[in-house]
């Protein structure tokens, strides 16, 4: 994933720590027959998160093992998880993908973020 390789060469540049965070939510019930307790479908969906951030994570982290990472997995809605971290960060680095036809960048979910961050911003295109 490009804008995690590009967070992760930023940080040995700068010789900083990487703040690795991975927004979930924890939707309604999946399904009405077969409910899960609240706690448990929570717990369901940050051990999801978690892995995914552990695997998005692995390969970079072997090619630049000099950089000290923390992982921190919240539940909240990303723009507000990731505008919460800004105010005591260096750098946010966010992807963005690119849009078929169109110029320019489409944002995830917390397209909003750069405009409203506490510190500088680096929105890097995402491929696929």
């Amino acid at each position: 994933m490009i804008p995690i390789g590009f967070a992760f060469r930023e940080a040995e540049a700068r010789h900083s720590v990487l703040d690795a965070v991975r927004a979930w939510r924890c939707p309604a019930p999946e399904t009405a027959d077969r409910p899960l307790p609240a706690g448990e479908l929570a717990h369901c969906h940050q051990q999801h998160a978690t892995r995914l951030l552990e695997d998005a994570l692995n390969v970079p982290a072997r090619g630049h093992p000099a950089v000290q990472v923390h992982r921190t997995v919240v539940e909240g809605p990303a723009r507000k998880v990731l505008l919460d971290r800004t105010t005591d960060a260096d750098l946010l680095v966010v992807g963005a993908r690119r849009r078929h036809r169109i110029l320019g960048l489409r944002p995830g979910r917390a397209g909003a973020v750069p405009h409203h961050t506490d510190c500088p911003v680096a929105v890097v295109p995402q491929h696929g």
